[in-house]
């Protein structure tokens, strides 16, 4: 909004007050009414590298993880169900935390705004490293051939923390 948009000092969602070239509502986060002309240079944010390589990771991992549940579990053992569902649950969380990162990272830069971007990071990273786990305890089933699933099922019980943990964050 311009100085001279008089007409536009409130949110037409919520009704709540706007400053003068404010392009978001601080109330409903809608975006609200901005002059065209005005040029709008984006400021890349210095997480962006960091965060895409953790993407790049995750998503190299997840697929390496479920290459080795297909080569370990037939599709009709519970096993495999139970692997895939957490790497499915784990998918959507991840991406989840991903958009949520990426526009936290669009932000003006600021203390507050920087300290969340740092913990969302710690997190994504926390996904990176069970997803490394999930693949070493697969390799160990499938060279060892064990019995034992105590590990496996710790592994699952990790995981299904995490899981819980960004769901009440």
């Amino acid at each position: 909004m311009t100085v001279e948009d008089n007409h536009n000092h409130f949110c037409i969602y919520c009704g709540a007050k706007l400053m003068p070239n404010q392009h978001f509502c601080s109330q409903c986060g809608k975006e609200v009414y901005h002059n065209p002309k005005e040029e709008v240079i984006k400021v890349s944010s210095k997480y962006k590298s960091e965060v895409d390589k953790i993407e790049q990771d995750y998503n190299s991992k997840q697929a390496k993880a479920t290459e080795l549940v297909e080569k370990l579990f037939d599709p009709t053992h519970m096993s495999y169900a139970k692997f895939t569902n957490a790497i499915k649950k784990s998918n959507q969380l991840f991406t989840n935390q991903i958009k949520i990162t990426r526009r936290m990272m669009e932000l003006d830069s600021n203390e507050v705004v920087d300290g969340e971007i740092e913990n969302k990071i710690k997190t994504l990273n926390t996904f990176v490293d069970k997803m490394e786990d999930l693949i070493n305890e697969l390799v160990i089933q499938l060279s060892s051939n064990k019995k034992d699933n105590d590990d496996i099922n710790d592994l699952f019980n990790d995981m299904d923390d995490l899981i819980g943990s960004v769901k009440n964050y």
